[in-house]
This record gives C-alpha cells, sequence and structure tokens, in this order.
C-alpha cells in the first residue's frame, strides 16, 4: 500500500501538464502540509515515550526508596532480638552474679596454667550452670529473668526521654573539635544516667531474686512481692542500692572510651572503619578497668537485704560501697565472676589454702 505523501505527489504531478504554475504551488502547498503533519506524529509520539519514562522513573525511584527502607534495620526488630538474645542467654548472667556474690557452691581443683605452673581453678560456668540446673532443674536457670528483661527494657525505651525533652541534639560538624568531643560526651552521659535511674530498681530485684539461690528463700519470688519488701525494709531508697557505684562505671568506661578515642583519631587520623574497632578495643580495655565497681554494685544490691546471700558467712554487711570495694580489694575479689570460662583462685586465697597455720587454725 502507498503512503499518502506518495498518493497526493502521484496526483499533483498528473495535473501538471494543465498548469505548471499551479501544480508547482499545490505540491509546495502539500508537502509543507505533509511536513506539519509528520512534526505532529512525531511530537506526540515522543509526547507518548516520555510519559511512560516518566513513570518508569517514579516506579524505579519509589523500588529504590522501597529497598532502602528494607535495608535499613528496624529499631523494633533489634529490640526484640537483642531482647530475645538476652533471655536465651540469661543462664550465664544467673551464673555471673552468683560468682559476683561470691558464692561458690563447687570446690576448687588443681590443675595445670598456661604456664605449666600448677594452680587453682574454680569451677567453670558450664559446670556452674549444670550444678543449679541439678538443684533446681531447668525452669530453675531462668530465676530474675522478668525483671532483667524489663530493666533492660526500659533502658533502651527512655534512656533517650531526657535529651529529647531538653532537645540536645548530637553535633556533627561543630566549629571546633573540642566542642564536639565535650558536647557529645555530656550527651551520652545524660542518656546514660537516664537510662540507669530507669532500670536499677529492676536490676535489684532482679540481683536479689537471683541470690535467692544461695538461701533458698521465697520472699523475692514475683515482682510485686519484692517491691513490698523492699519499701518495707528499706523505702524507695532500697530501690537504688549499689546505683552510685554502677553509675561511676558507666560514666567512667564513656569517659576513658571517649577522651582515647578522641586523642586516637586526631594524633593517628584514623579511618572509619579503623575507628570503629579502635572504639571497641578501648571500650573492652575501660570496662574491665572499672570492672569491680560493677562488683561492688551487685554487692550493694543484695547486702542487708534479708537473703542469706548478703549476710554473714557468706558476705558481709556493708554501710557504704567504699566499704565494700576496699573489702574486696584486701581479699582479691575485686574481679570476681569477670572471667567465667577459666576461673583461678585469687592469689591471697591460694596462699591461704597452702598455708598450714590458716589450715590447721580453720580445722
Amino acid at each position: 500500500m502507498q503512503s499518502r505523501r506518495e498518493l497526493m505527489l502521484e496526483g499533483i504531478y498528473d495535473s501538471a501538464g494543465d498548469d505548471d504554475n499551479e501544480a508547482v504551488q499545490r505540491l509546495e502547498g502539500g508537502v509543507a502540509m505533509l511536513d506539519e503533519q509528520q512534526a505532529s506524529e512525531e511530537s506526540g509520539d515522543e509526547a507518548g515515550q516520555q510519559q511512560p519514562q516518566a513513570g518508569q522513573l517514579e516506579t524505579l525511584e519509589s523500588e529504590t526508596d522501597w529497598d532502602n527502607d528494607l535495608d535499613k534495620p528496624n529499631d523494633f526488630l533489634r529490640f526484640f532480638l537483642r531482647m530475645g538474645f538476652g533471655a536465651v542467654m540469661h543462664p550465664y548472667e544467673y551464673a555471673k552474679v552468683l560468682m559476683q556474690l561470691g558464692y561458690e557452691p563447687l570446690p576448687a581443683v588443681t590443675s595445670t596454667s598456661w604456664l605449666g605452673r600448677s594452680t587453682l581453678f574454680l569451677p567453670s560456668v558450664h559446670q556452674y550452670i549444670r550444678y543449679i540446673r541439678h538443684t533446681d532443674g531447668f525452669a530453675g536457670l531462668y530465676r530474675g529473668l522478668g525483671p532483667r528483661i524489663l530493666s533492660s527494657a526500659s533502658s533502651a525505651l527512655f534512656s533517650e526521654s531526657l535529651v529529647h525533652l531538653v532537645g540536645w541534639k548530637q553535633l556533627e560538624k561543630p566549629a571546633h573539635p573540642f566542642r564536639e568531643y565535650v558536647s557529645n560526651m555530656l550527651r551520652d552521659g545524660i542518656i546514660i544516667a537516664t537510662g540507669l535511674a530507669i532500670s536499677h530498681p529492676f536490676y535489684v530485684i532482679s540481683v536479689r531474686q537471683m541470690a535467692q539461690f544461695v538461701g533458698r528463700e521465697v520472699v523475692y519470688s514475683t515482682i510485686r512481692g519484692s517491691v513490698r519488701e523492699i519499701l518495707a525494709q528499706d523505702g524507695p531508697l532500697g530501690f537504688y542500692a549499689g546505683f552510685v557505684p554502677r553509675l561511676l562505671s558507666d560514666l567512667g568506661v564513656l569517659f576513658c572510651t571517649s577522651t582515647l578515642s578522641a586523642i586516637c583519631n586526631r594524633v593517628f587520623m584514623l579511618k572509619s572503619d579503623q575507628r570503629e574497632y579502635n572504639s571497641a578495643l578501648l571500650q573492652f580495655g575501660a570496662i574491665m578497668l572499672l570492672y569491680p565497681l560493677q562488683v561492688v554494685g551487685a554487692c550493694m544490691a543484695c547486702s542487708g537485704s534479708g537473703v542469706a546471700a548478703g549476710a554473714p558467712p557468706f558476705m558481709p554487711i556493708y554501710c557504704q560501697w567504699i566499704d565494700c570495694l576496699t573489702d574486696l580489694m584486701a581479699r582479691g575479689d575485686h574481679y570476681r565472676g569477670a572471667f567465667i570460662f577459666r576461673r583461678t583462685l585469687p592469689k591471697m586465697q591460694a596462699q591461704r589454702v597452702y598455708d598450714p597455720y590458716s589450715v590447721s587454725r580453720m580445722i
């Protein structure tokens, strides 16, 4: 089939013999008309093509935003995963708290250290867990789990409430690096103090519920009963027993980590991934340095609470947390529970065991 342009040109050329001028004019007009029509058709085609392209771009952009939303970690999912992991690993935390309180139901055994020396070793955390399971069954491994979850959840949910209320945002590009360091450290310190102030009462209840394993008490079996018992014994201040050493420990870790990280980043010009590894190592070192304050916090949360683990002969009744720290350092017990897999008896207690005069007096 011939196109419209070809048919029109044939008609024009057929009539050109009658009048040449008229034929030329008709030819020119027809060609111009065809050019305009073709241009309009091409413009329409381009517009039709552009619209799908714009729609495709919008679709691609929406798909890209959806993929980015999927790539972003869900805060609620992370929160529930962290709570679930903490619940699964609760038996280890349970055994660690009993170690911090100084309760050792299993005797130390003689073994060889890494250097080939004969050393007294305390039972590892797995032996400790097996002993708890043998005594209380599998359900007994999760004693104190409820208030511990409430402590972690309240700290995670409400630790930033005060800085949000004040409107204190984290500085990213300040005028001076020192201003960034001071502002961010003060903001993080307020977050830590707020979260600890909200969660510490549940921590006290959790520690006392775990400590009931020593004397087989049932006073702190439920959260409601624990609240009544603490209010009856010590009043509202009883919920903050051991709060000061824990606060000093967390703030000390923050100060050491922030200061040393800022110095290393300033001096060595570390990259982003190197800064993360460096901060993790510095934080681990600061936690180990200030770990005795965590032991003091656990002991003060239990001392004088009416359970056997917080009274003689298992533990002296301390009036102040300074007295507890001094006594633990004098006996070499300020790092108990820091290493839960390969535990050695402190040198002072080992010397006391090997001392024949002390043994004769104990007998």
